[in-house]
């Protein structure tokens, strides 16, 4: 993720090979494992057939995460924070805690296959594309539109982005059900071999459309691109697909939130948990002393990914809207490049090894969990007061 953020261009205005093959695959791995958070935080409540608590816990944990994002949203800089929208993913969660795997997934396949249809037809009338980045308290000032990019038009839309949360549940159901069985191994090679096949249809379906069944020439003659079509067919997008044709929604581009768009990065995400999971089980003590920094990183994303985004927005904003970049262009590698990716990168791992020390989380991940246990704490029968008191 620090890569898209902060290694996007070269100096010579070229995509760097990394951040071309990572685009919206890191945002949707945060999403898919949003999923598998809230599986292991309600845990307990759900064993205990608490499920008011449940889904108050999950409640509290996206009010949380929303008041933190609308925060960071005041910080100016070019990361389009996913946290508001991540929130209200959650509070979309709430009603499918209790169904079972089977009928996640299939909410899952049917909501990826119909909504970008209903997408393209909300959005045609209005005339926009992606209207809203980051969502911040300023933005409280147009409710209408708020709510409009949150859910539809906006870089991370929560109707699109719910998909990747609920496939993520199954996830962690799946993985818990694994960890009591002794079935890790075996099943984090599934998810890879499941995350591969769905990428690879996923793109080969694509192809298919765009060339044997003509979409890519009726997408030129449509919007008068003529041989750009291919262009606006891969670019990456802004959360949307276009409304010009509906041939758009054959789009395999990243952040199109296109049917093809959520088979692939879905996939790529399985392919990712289920490759650290199975390269995890294989390493020793030793192994795992010495990934402590990353360990500590990973208690601790939250706070980590706020402080990334406060860092590359202070940065860019001195840099750019300073005029410094334009008085010192050779100051560039600031703004985007491999060493201020790689200095992100150490900074984390750097809080990662306080924290994996200490034994602790990080400030915002237990914020998030306070708020959680609080709204939790809501559904427990109150004890009745003793006669005379």
């Amino acid at each position: 993720m620090m890569a898209t953020h902060v290694w996007v261009t070269n100096s010579d205005g070229s995509t760097p090979a990394l951040a071309a093959f990572l685009g919206g695959k890191a945002a949707a791995l945060f999403a898919v494992l949003a999923g598998i958070g809230v599986v292991l935080t309600t845990r307990q409540q759900r064993e205990r057939k608490a499920h008011a608590a449940a889904a108050l816990n999950v409640f509290g944990r996206g009010l949380a995460l929303m008041l933190i994002g609308m925060t960071l949203g005041l910080v100016p800089g070019p990361i389009a924070v996913i946290l508001v929208y991540y929130g209200l993913v959650f509070w979309l969660m709430v009603p499918l805690l209790r169904l079972s795997n089977l009928s996640l997934l299939m909410v899952a396949t049917a909501w990826a296959g119909l909504w970008p249809f209903l997408s393209m037809l909300l959005r045609a009338p209005l005339n926009v594309s992606s209207e809203l980045g980051t969502p911040s308290w300023l933005d409280l000032a147009h409710p209408l539109e708020l709510l409009r990019g949150l859910f539809v038009t906006g870089t991370y839309p929560v109707l699109t982005w719910v998909v990747y949360a609920i496939v993520g549940m199954v996830v962690g159901r799946m993985l818990l059900v694994a960890r009591e069985r002794g079935t890790i191994l075996p099943l984090s090679l599934g998810l890879a071999g499941v995350g591969a096949v769905l990428a690879l249809v996923g793109v080969g379906v694509s192809l298919l459309l765009a060339g044997p069944f003509g979409g890519l020439s009726s997408i030129g003659a449509s919007t008068g691109a003529g041989e750009r079509a291919s262009d606006l067919f891969y670019s990456a997008a802004f959360g949307t697909s276009p409304t010009e044709s509906s041939w758009f929604l054959a789009s395999p581009a990243p952040h199109s939130g296109t049917t093809f768009d959520l088979a692939i990065t879905a996939g790529t995400s399985l392919i990712a948990i289920g490759v650290c999971l199975a390269l995890c089980l294989r390493m020793g003590d030793a192994a795992i002393r010495v990934l402590g920094p990353a360990l500590g990183a990973g208690a601790t994303p939250l706070t980590i990914y706020a402080l990334h985004v406060i860092v590359a927005g202070i940065t860019y904003s001195a840099l750019v809207h300073g005029g410094g970049l334009a008085n010192s262009p050779e100051l560039f590698w600031l703004v985007s490049s491999a060493p201020i990716w790689l200095i992100h990168v150490a900074g984390a791992l750097g809080i990662g090894a306080v924290f994996f020390w200490w034994q602790r989380r990080g400030p915002l991940e237990a914020a998030v969990t306070w708020s959680g246990q609080r709204f939790a704490a809501l559904a427990s029968p109150r004890s009745p007061r003793r006669a005379g008191s």
